[in-house]
């Protein structure tokens, strides 16, 4: 029999290794039911390409983002099989981007048999690529590894001490003519369909309080970007290792098109949800050096001073335009975050938006520096839109 004081001892050991909780708690098969995520994958595939035509747009399509998604749908597939064509196009390809995706990508296949590989990244010549290999390792191995990086970056006339930049693996499953049918999002595609997100937070506020900014390309016909902010709040634990659990939601007024194309024709206000629960690393002071001025002051003398390392989930509603995208292809704002419960926007909600995500501080400048800010957001903290970044609060005047 577990006795109180064992459960205590190992709650504050930690969470070794961010493994599942334990097998007792999944007796009952109700515990194995996701509020979004299926059971299982009883679905018809978008992509329909051939593992050869796979393999083949992995190593020609012209595009990084092209060759980024054929690898991860040829993965989805195969799944550890595919480990081989993972590490050739982390080898060979040059964009920072698509390595850093390509080892989460082995991370995800392998789970704990992914270490060696991972390490073999720790001296990678981009540092950003060897740093990401670390909090990898790290994870799964339960001990946190020497970073990098010893030294952050913090600038003050900025809306947050922290900005950083997420990688997303998504999943969507439609309800179209043909039955429901899922896609799996590559961190660069799910960046084309819904937008490139930064986590934005405050040392004072992080343990309930947070800011998700998206960031599309290619909505707007002047080639603007469209800025989007998601204020979420919510409740935390603290855990040993200076580990942070965060479970958040956000509920927000939204810009409804009913013509199944964001900015097409007229909008409806309707409510969106989104959820989101993640794992946070906290630094210790003794491991870093923050350099800056006024909020740099602060976060020396803070609790919890920045985020080095933070890995999560979420889940959503959206309607997909499924005419339009099989006739033009899945492109910017053919799916729009929606409510299944609205009147006009529920019964076009056809698309569940799910997956993980993960992201640290980067050196932005290369100055051998981790930028915590450097990113300006394009929001505040209560979620009001900024679109200059410059705190004048002010909303795109063409787009808003």
């Amino acid at each position: 029999m577990t006795t109180i004081s064992s459960r205590t001892t190992q709650f504050t050991e930690g969470i070794q290794a961010l493994v599942p909780p334990p097998p007792s708690r999944y007796n009952d098969p109700a515990e194995h039911i996701d509020f979004i995520r299926p059971l299982a994958d009883n679905y018809l595939p978008f992509d329909v390409r051939s593992k050869k035509t796979l393999l083949e747009a992995v190593k020609e399509e012209a595009t990084e983002m092209e060759r980024e998604r054929a690898l991860w749908e040829l993965s989805d597939r195969l799944g550890p099989e595919a480990l081989h064509h993972v590490q050739n196009f982390i080898q060979v390809e040059s964009s920072r981007d698509l390595r850093q995706g390509g080892l989460w990508l082995v991370m995800q296949l392998l789970g704990q048999a992914s270490m060696p590989v991972l390490e073999e990244y720790f001296m990678d010549d981009d540092p950003e690529v060897a740093d990401y290999a670390r909090v990898m390792y790290g994870d799964l191995s339960g001990v946190s590894q020497t970073r990098v990086y010893s030294q952050v970056e913090v600038e003050d006339g900025h809306h947050f001490d922290q900005t950083v930049p997420l990688m997303i693996s998504g999943q969507v499953i439609v309800d179209s003519d043909t039955g429901p049918t899922r896609a799996r999002l590559s961190p660069l595609w799910f960046d084309s369909i819904l937008g490139k997100v930064t986590a934005c937070t405050n040392a004072d506020t992080i343990a309930t309080n947070l800011v998700i900014e998206k960031a599309l390309e290619g909505l707007h016909a002047d080639g603007s970007t469209h800025y989007e902010v998601f204020p979420f709040r919510g409740t935390s634990v603290s855990y040993a290792d200076r580990l942070m659990e965060h479970t958040y939601a956000s509920e927000t007024i939204r810009p409804f098109y009913p013509s199944g194309v964001v900015e097409d024709g007229p909008s409806i206000p309707i409510p969106v949800n989104l959820v989101r629960c993640a794992v946070t690393s906290i630094a210790d002071l003794g491991d870093w050096t923050i350099h800056g001025s006024q909020r740099a002051e602060k976060l020396q003398g803070h609790e919890r001073p920045f985020v080095t390392a933070v890995r999560g989930r979420f889940a959503g509603w959206a309607a997909s335009d499924m005419d339009r995208i099989t006739e033009e292809g899945v492109r910017a704002g053919l799916v729009q975050l929606s409510s299944t419960c609205h009147e006009i926007a529920g019964p076009m909600t056809n698309t569940k938006v799910f997956g993980i995500f993960r992201g640290k501080p980067m050196d932005r400048t290369g100055n051998g520096r981790l930028s915590l800010n450097g990113y300006k957001a394009h929001g505040d903290e209560a979620g009001r839109m900024d679109y200059y970044a410059d705190g004048s609060m002010a909303a795109d005047p063409l787009h808003h």
